[in-house]
Formats: C-alpha cells, sequence, structure tokens
C-alpha cells in the first residue's frame, strides 16, 4: 500500500483500489492464516501487478462499474445529488439558501440563467440541463484540492462508498468463499484424537484461522446489512452539499 502513491494518484488509491482490496480482504486474511509465509512475497505481488498493468486495469475496470452503478443511482433517486438539491421543489435546502446559490452560479457562469420555480414546474427537463450545467462548472471551479480540501475529500469518499458498492456481489462471494475455505482446511487439518488436544498442538494455527473465520463473517455481515443504496445517497448528498457550499465561501 505505502508504494502505491508512487504509480497512482490520491484518489485512485481511496476511491478506486481501496475498495477492492476492501472486498478481498477475506481472501488475503485466509491466506496469510495458513500460508504465513505469503506475507514475505506480498510486495513482489504487488510489484508485478504494477509493473504489468494489472493495478492500473483493475482501477479503471473498478471505476467503469461504479460509473454504470452510478447511472442507475441518479435515476432511481430521481436525479444527481446536486441537482435534486438546486431544485426549488426540493426540500433539502431552505429556499433562501437555494436562491443564494443560484443567483452565485449566474454570476460566475456568463449566459446561464437558472429556472425561476414556476418554469422549473413548466420544463422540469430543461431545468435540470442547466442545474447539470451548473454542477459540471463547479466540479471544474473547485478541483485545486488545496483550495477546496473539504470538496475533495468528501468526493473521495463518495468514490469510494460508489466503488464498493459496485464491488458488493464480488465481495459477498470472496467473503463466503473464505469462510468455506477456513472450514474446510480445518476439517482436514484435525489430526487429534479429541478437539482439546488438536487445538492444544495446533495453538497458532486455530487461533489465526479463527481470527481470518471471525474477520470474513464481520465483512460479510458488512457488505449484506450496512453496504446499501442509502449509504452511497449519505455520502452523494454530503460531497453534493460540500460543493454547492462553495457559492458561500467564495464570494
Amino acid at each position: 500500500m505505502d508504494g502505491l502513491d508512487k504509480y497512482f494518484d490520491h484518489y485512485v488509491i481511496n476511491a478506486r483500489l481501496k475498495p477492492t482490496f476492501f472486498v478481498i480482504m477475506p481472501f488475503a486474511i485466509t491466506t496469510l492464516a495458513w500460508c504465513p509465509q505469503a506475507q514475505q512475497l506480498a510486495g513482489i505481488v504487488l510489484t508485478f501487478l504494477i509493473t504489468f498493468g494489472v493495478m492500473a486495469f483493475l482501477s479503471n475496470l473498478v471505476s467503469n462499474k461504479g460509473n454504470q452503478l452510478q447511472t442507475r443511482l441518479y435515476e432511481s433517486w430521481g436525479g444527481a445529488p446536486t441537482t435534486l438539491l438546486l431544485r426549488h421543489s426540493d426540500p433539502t435546502l431552505d429556499p433562501h439558501t437555494t436562491r443564494r446559490y443560484h443567483q452565485w452560479i449566474e454570476e460566475h457562469i456568463p449566459g446561464l440563467i437558472l429556472p425561476t420555480s414556476q418554469s422549473e414546474t413548466d420544463n422540469p427537463t430543461a431545468a435540470d440541463g442547466a442545474y447539470l450545467s451548473a454542477t459540471n462548472y463547479l466540479r471544474e471551479y473547485t478541483r485545486d484540492k488545496a483550495k477546496y480540501p473539504l470538496v475533495y475529500s468528501d468526493l473521495v469518499a463518495y468514490g469510494f462508498a460508489r466503488n464498493l458498492l459496485a464491488l458488493r456481489g464480488f465481495g459477498i462471494f470472496v467473503s463466503l468463499c473464505s469462510i468455506s475455505l477456513n472450514g474446510v482446511f480445518m476439517y482436514f487439518s484435525y489430526s487429534g484424537p479429541t478437539i482439546k488436544e488438536y487445538v492444544a498442538s495446533h495453538v497458532s494455527m486455530v487461533l489465526f484461522s479463527t481470527g481470518a473465520t471471525v474477520a470474513s463473517l464481520i465483512l460479510l455481515f458488512i457488505l449484506i446489512f450496512s453496504l446499501n443504496n442509502d449509504y452511497v445517497r449519505e455520502r452523494a448528498l454530503r460531497y453534493a452539499k460540500s460543493l454547492l457550499a462553495v457559492c458561500e465561501v467564495s464570494r
């Protein structure tokens, strides 16, 4: 992990590669539990994957899956989070804040006139197009990570959540396989007449394999019960609010 920053930028590492590492963690822990020598090869394997472009491919693959999921999420939410917040009809922001945001956007984007409440109702498609244009401008306006650190940190958090949800099915599969592998390995490694004697003679192996199983179960629980559309939506709204708040601090 420490050497990745030599080849990938901060966003790629935290929003694309870390979700990948998260979902394969149960398998990695299981491998280390039953084959401790693999730890010595981890750096070599990582260097090999980077050198031959495997990590870059995984980054692009995760990004593509995340973007595909994002399209479906936006459709289910009724639009992009920034679009929702800029609508007059959305109650998330109070009308006064919405009005200030609209005013700032019109002052900074030549030729863009945001819709009134009535025109938004009369032609919602055109209104959303104007809000999308404003969002595109704000994304470019806040590219400076040092100047807008909160916007960037919330963008990374959203990217991580979105891409992790995109890998959820694969992560569940890996966790189930890891739990099964630990069970199978423990079964076939059993060599004592009693469980008590077996545990006493294989303390370290039992501890590590049990730890790997528990870790896999915890990750499986997280993927099934905690990682969902609502989790990603909260992160998306947080990023949208940070992005739009630039209209306040940049006056």
